[in-house]
């Protein structure tokens, strides 16, 4: 076995945020990943999953952890692990009162969906096209809307864990069922030697979760990069790995 895995987030990673892996990316990054263990961390389901990772790309990583890694697939799907999580009634009806409140000038519908062990918010809505994603994303940079509102669920709700992800939503956990638990179960496997890839690695981003474990470890050694675009991710794995 090589002691040594990486672990790998998708949207704003492996893809731009819910878009299917170039061409480029994919024939680079097969060629390079066919000597190495590699993971996925996603805070994403399966089916989002596949529309942006084909099949045989996919076939590259060893598991596949949805859902914050809530879910664990093998790359054709079987699951091998799947948790379920309950919204209190007062939660449901504040993020309904931020949909109303939010000055963000539109909304697309498809505001909440539960996923395995988790709920994806997000107020401008999921049905959001490419171009007004970009617009909620590019206004909630500079209004940081989605830090402000995981901050309030973090402060009334703590037995619940609140982070952003994508570029238009909020990922909604119970407390420590985040990205961070793939780090305990590679740990397990006999790794020795772990590094991570993410867009969202800083606090309050939903891949800060894999960084928080990784510290905590001991007798392993382990790195983890923050990309802000595949682009970035493909330049840094060939320049370091080849």
């Amino acid at each position: 076995m090589n002691k040594k895995c990486y672990i790998f987030d998708v949207d704003g990673t492996l893809t731009e945020p819910r878009r299917p892996v170039t061409k480029k990316f994919k024939k680079s990054f097969m060629k390079w990943a066919k000597d190495k263990e590699i993971y996925i961390s996603t805070g994403s389901d399966f089916a989002k999953t596949i529309e942006q990772i084909p099949q045989e790309m996919l076939n590259c990583f060893k598991l596949i952890h949805c859902c914050m890694g809530n879910e664990i697939r093998t790359p054709l799907g079987t699951i091998i692990k799947s948790n379920k999580i309950d919204i209190p009634e007062s939660l449901n009806k504040d993020l309904l009162e931020y949909i109303d409140d939010s000055p963000f000038h539109y909304r697309t519908g498809n505001h909440m969906e539960f996923r395995s062990g988790m709920l994806n918010f997000s107020i401008v809505g999921r049905n959001a096209d490419e171009d007004q994603r970009k617009e909620y994303n590019l206004w909630d940079t500079e209004n940081k809307e989605r830090l402000e509102l995981a901050a309030y669920v973090n402060k009334n709700y703590p037995h619940l864990e609140a982070s952003v992800g994508g570029s238009i939503s909020i990922d909604i956990i119970e407390k420590g069922k985040d990205k961070g638990q793939i780090v305990e179960k590679l740990v397990s496997l006999g790794f020795k030697e772990i590094e991570f890839i993410g867009d969202k690695c800083f606090p309050g981003g939903n891949d800060y979760g894999v960084v928080r474990e990784l510290r905590k470890t001991k007798n392993i050694k382990w790195r983890s990069f923050n990309v802000i675009n595949p682009d970035e991710t493909l330049k840094f794995i060939l320049s370091n790995y080849i």
